[in-house]
């Protein structure tokens, strides 16, 4: 049976739509809008909050991305993107996996949607300017982590590089730019550089300009 996606443009959902795509799993995509008053029908049946991704797969609905990433990397990827159980390295894979989902992603909600804080536009920019200070330093800490990279396990691919490369390509979420950390940048293009990667972005240009909205990425990749 067909892998469903549920997504929104330049949202989330890359980190999955590239697992999908590097893992070579068939699936369609099923378009949905969030951050509306009234939440897609279809989009409320596989995540009660209305937030993308959320996956079907068969019988099965999964939502939240780090969640959806472990579960087709154990399901589907035949041992690779993992950490497994009792190799030294897996107590910090699971530290930068939940790093990356409770330390950097909120600060990085913050910047595009501040109005889920506060309700005027003044303390919204307060806000985003004090998770800018905290994503300067979680950006130092990721910086110093990727320094055997390009990956964070050096030579090993796994999802934790997905986590954070497809959020990663949003310009808006850097203080300054993305180049203030090299090693994030380092990261950055090595990701830009996978056909999974390229191909899901490339999804997400044209239908964003479906909309007449374009794709911007803190890096442009080389070729496009």
């Amino acid at each position: 049976m067909t892998i469903r996606l549920y997504l929104g443009t330049n949202t989330y959902a890359l980190t999955v739509q590239a697992l999908l795509e590097e893992l070579a799993l068939p699936h369609e995509l099923r378009w949905v809008k969030i951050f509306q008053e009234t939440p897609d029908p279809d989009l409320l049946r596989v995540s009660p909050h209305s937030r993308v991704p959320a996956l079907e797969d068969g019988d099965l609905v999964i939502f939240e991305t780090g969640a959806v990433a472990l579960y087709l990397a154990e399901t589907y990827g035949k041992g690779a993107l993992l950490i497994p159980p009792g190799d030294p390295d897996r107590p910090h894979f699971l530290q930068w996996f939940h790093f990356l989902a409770t330390t950097l992603q909120p600060d990085v909600m913050m910047q595009f949607h501040p109005e889920s804080y506060a309700a005027d536009a003044a303390t919204q920019e307060r806000l985003r300017q004090a998770a800018f200070v905290r994503l300067d330093k979680v950006f130092h800490t990721l910086d110093a982590a990727l320094a055997d990279g390009p990956w964070f396990f050096g030579d090993k691919l796994s999802i934790l590089d997905f986590l954070l490369g497809m959020q990663g390509t949003w310009p808006e979420i850097y203080p300054d730019t993305i180049d203030a950390y090299p090693n994030i940048a380092r990261h950055q293009r090595a990701m830009l550089e996978r056909p999974s990667v390229r191909r899901t972005l490339q999804i997400h240009q044209a239908k964003m300009r479906e909309n007449g909205e374009d794709l911007i990425l803190a890096i442009d990749p080389a070729g496009w």
